[in-house]
């Protein structure tokens, strides 16, 4: 059985207290917290040099406001057209087709209103 390699990391007295207490924290020993690291790191590919702390909730409503006026977009360019052009035909086509308008344009209102998004 082939002998472990030991290494040696220096470290500042207060970073090596910040360590140690990072590793007692999370019930770790010195070695396993940095093995965590270090796998935090590669797999995240995040730069440990950058710490900034994004929020995950701002994210989520960024993420949030671009779906709905992704919405809101297709409302504009496709439903109220296609809604419209469905009037226009039932105009042409005389009035036992407008109670099916009413029920289509009523559904189209609870889909509209079902997404929360204003008229």
């Amino acid at each position: 059985m082939e002998k472990e390699k030991i290494h040696h990391i220096t470290a500042s007295a207060a970073t090596f207290t910040d360590f140690e207490r990072l590793a007692n924290s999370y019930g770790l020993t010195n070695k396993g917290l940095l093995e965590a690291m270090v796998n935090h790191f590669k797999v995240t590919k995040a730069d440990p040099r950058d710490p900034r702390a994004d929020n995950p909730t701002d994210a989520i409503k960024a993420l949030d406001k671009r779906i709905v006026s992704f919405i809101k977009e297709q409302e504009k360019k496709i439903l109220i057209p296609i809604k419209e052009a469905v009037f226009d035909m039932a105009g042409t086509e005389g009035v036992a087709r407008r109670s099916d308008l009413r029920i289509v344009n009523s559904n189209v209102k609870r889909i509209i209103t079902g997404l929360k998004i204003e008229e």
